[in-house]
């Protein structure tokens, strides 16, 4: 069933469902119907995609296509899905990088053909085909499926310049936990540094004018040197009297930093003593993180 003349089909067109339904689009592939219960995404959508039907119910979308993709919030697909009747040959598919494809069975269903389709890619900020396609493009897949739809999904990678990886569902704690480190909890430490250009005084766009070039350059320095080479900082040059600044600054003035820079600092440890610290050094910069730990004890006491 290897094709680009498959119809496939959306439920569910937010951020997720919109972008991969116009990117596939884009590249040949015949979206030909979508279900969403937003009037205002289904808008959106019929701007974009003015051949897709937009139906009336999701099992509409089953009906009328081979593939389909189910792209709502995680905590809602497996209640979504039960009463789905769908037939053994079609395939159906959901994007979330932390769900088994296993969610998607269900005693209606007579499809062998469930599989996983997740980008490790952030999706906000998307208004146009060419920002879908732009998104999309150059990035990894993760997949799980079986037969002749483990090899469609390859193809949509494909197709999109990306990469697939399998991805086992005994590995999506860890997979997906990854994706937040690399998107969520890093615009977590941008707002914590953010925080602190405001506890000086300066306001929000201020503050993203300085962190913004820092942050940029280090990722740069990051896929052009790898991680390793890129590591800078007082905890790599074993400088105690500047870390000791830094957090005795952040425990007077900003506490609700010190768990975010204790974590951190302690994740660095290994890394320095693989680029090289010696004992000592590293000896002495755990001394430092658990006094810090007991100042903070006795200051919330």
């Amino acid at each position: 069933m290897l094709s680009k003349d498959l119809e496939i089909g959306f439920i569910g067109i937010g951020k997720m469902g919109k972008a991969l339904a116009v990117a596939l689009a884009t590249h040949g592939y015949s979206v030909t119907a979508c279900y969403s219960r937003s009037a205002t995404s289904t808008s959106e959508l019929k701007e974009l995609l003015p051949r897709c039907f937009i139906t009336s119910t999701a099992q509409e979308v089953v009906d009328r296509t081979n593939l389909v993709f189910i792209t709502i919030p995680d905590d809602l697909i497996q209640s979504y899905v039960q009463d789905l009747g769908v037939n053994e040959n079609q395939g159906i598919v959901h994007c979330s990088g932390s769900l088994p494809r296993s969610i998607l069975n269900n005693a209606n269903s007579k499809t062998r053909f469930t599989g996983m389709f997740h980008p490790y890619q952030t999706l906000a900020g998307i208004d146009s085909p060419a920002a879908a396609v732009g998104r999309l493009s150059g990035i990894t897949f993760a997949i799980d499926a079986e037969g002749w739809l483990l090899d469609q999904l390859i193809s949509f990678g494909e197709s999109l310049d990306s990469r697939t990886i399998h991805v086992p569902a005994s590995d999506l704690g860890i997979y997906h936990s990854s994706a937040v480190l690399v998107c969520g909890f890093l615009a977590t430490l941008l707002h914590c540094a953010i925080s602190l250009w405001e506890e000086m005084g300066h306001n929000k766009d201020d503050a993203m004018k300085a962190i913004l070039p820092l942050a940029t350059s280090t990722l740069s320095n990051i896929g052009n040197l790898g991680v390793l080479p890129s590591m800078t900082g007082p905890i790599y040059r074993g400088d105690i009297a500047t870390i000791e600044n830094h957090i005795s600054s952040l425990i007077s003035r900003t506490p609700q930093i010190v768990d975010v820079y204790t974590s951190l600092f302690q994740a660095s440890l290994p890394i320095a003593q693989q680029l090289g610290a010696d004992s000592p050094t590293i000896s002495a910069l755990e001394t430092l993180i658990k006094d810090t730990l007991e100042r903070k004890l006795k200051c919330a006491g």
